[in-house]
């Protein structure tokens, strides 16, 4: 039962592993992706267009195209905003399924220097998270839209969503880097 018990919590770590290479391949290559939309030029919509019962066009929509810092901002945000639980779900996994497996206490100090390793990725990134939503709702214009939804600015529950995962992100930081689980035939310290 015990052996069962022990390559359970090993597929949790690998499981966690595989989760968080994802979400930072894929934090890679909407990071170069963003860069080339800021070279570009990214564009955002402060006005919709206004149409006529007739389907004819009476305003132009009001345009701003962005570049620079702002614009990878505004190519990279959305994408963190919505996939920060990934990263959260696999470290989650992953340090469950340390702290339930153990060490022995010859490898410890490597595990531990590793688990110290995702600690500070993730805090990065959650100040990364932070700092994105901050620009997003502070130095890129929006207002109220139109509409069904017109109570509501979506800019601030953008920066929400990246505060939230920020936290999230910052507490299992926090986690990794105290944790110090070790075993050694059956003892824990």
């Amino acid at each position: 039962m015990e052996e069962t018990r022990r390559g359970f919590f090993w597929f949790m770590m690998v499981a966690g592993l595989v989760i968080i290479a994802y979400f930072t391949l894929n934090m890679a290559f909407n990071f170069v992706f963003a860069v080339d939309l800021a070279g570009d030029g990214v564009n955002v919509v402060l006005k919709e267009a206004e149409y006529d019962d007739g389907g004819n066009l009476i305003a132009p929509p009001e345009v701003l195209t962005l570049h620079g810092v702002t614009g990878w901002v505004e190519g990279l945000a959305p994408w963190m905003a919505v996939n920060g639980f990934t990263l959260a779900l696999g470290s989650l996994l992953l340090g469950l399924g340390y702290v339930m497996t153990g060490r022995m206490r010859e490898k410890a100090a490597v595990s531990i220097f590793k688990m110290r390793l995702l600690g500070w990725y993730l805090g990065l990134v959650a100040a990364l998270m932070f700092v994105l939503g901050v620009d997003r709702v502070f130095f890129i214009p929006h207002g109220v839209g139109e509409g069904l939804l017109s109570w509501m600015d979506w800019y601030v529950l953008e920066f929400l969503a990246h505060t939230v995962w920020a936290v999230v992100l910052l507490v299992l930081a926090a986690f990794f880097l105290r944790v110090e689980m070790v075993q050694d035939e059956g003892t824990s310290d």
